[in-house]
């Protein structure tokens, strides 16, 4: 078929106008695809108007990030900017579940806290050896992820006992997933690791947290660990 095609104005025909205030007419137009031969409108409403393919646009969707939240990452990477405050202010508080400002200082620089949001603490307290005593467990599907752990002992204790603290599904790794370790911890002593902003040590999936120590003979020793569980 042969494009161009004449239209010769008869009885019963209507083009579709906007009659303007001079008595002029404009033409109402549809807008195709472009594609040839095909008769495919580009869409769009009178409220949002044409619709627009953003895609298209590199970095940009629908004025967001250019990849959906848990998709594989791809392209290049888009600037942000953050919210001044100054300090001692606090952000106005918002629901959970919705969209925050990030802040900074007034200077530029990121406010950030280290952690978790659901960051967990335990205290085990032992008076008797321990030999491979699950102190934190998961089931398969979750890994424990130690932001601090420290081990004290009692000054009426009248040995130093070891202490040693690592992941495993059984027995108390000795090297590979130790996350704190001491062959003999003094009266009154202790040693720790971490300060709850950081990871430490990471299990693998349904590995506990266990320890395996000899008997704080005459008092006893504590154990502190915050952690936090998470999907593998």
């Amino acid at each position: 078929m042969a494009d161009n095609v004449e239209i010769t104005a008869g009885t019963g025909t209507v083009i579709a106008t906007d009659q303007l205030a001079g008595n002029q007419h404009a033409q109402l137009v549809k807008l195709l695809d472009g594609t040839a031969d095909s008769a495919a409108v580009i869409p769009g409403d009178a409220t949002n108007g044409l619709d627009v393919d953003v895609t298209r646009v590199q970095g940009i969707v629908a004025a967001g990030g250019d990849v959906a939240h848990d998709g594989a990452d791809s392209g290049n990477p888009l600037k942000i900017g953050l919210k001044a405050i100054a300090h001692g202010a606090n952000p106005t508080q918002v629901a959970a579940a919705d969209r925050s400002n990030w802040y900074c200082n007034r200077h530029g620089i990121p406010f950030v806290v280290g952690g978790h949001p659901n960051t967990l603490t335990l205290r085990l307290n032992f008076t008797a050896a321990q030999s491979n005593v699950a102190i934190i467990t998961v089931a398969a599907g979750t890994k424990i992820v130690v932001t601090q752990i420290q081990v004290t002992a009692s000054n009426a204790n009248t040995v130093s006992p070891s202490v040693l603290i690592g992941f495993a599904t059984a027995t108390t790794p000795t090297t590979t997933g130790v996350v704190l370790a001491h062959p003999g911890v003094p009266p009154g002593g202790g040693c720790s690791r971490g300060d709850g902003s950081g990871i430490i040590g990471v299990g693998a999936d349904d590995e506990d947290l266990r320890i395996t120590a000899s008997v704080p003979t005459g008092g006893s020793c504590d154990v502190v660990v915050s952690y936090f569980t998470i999907e593998s």
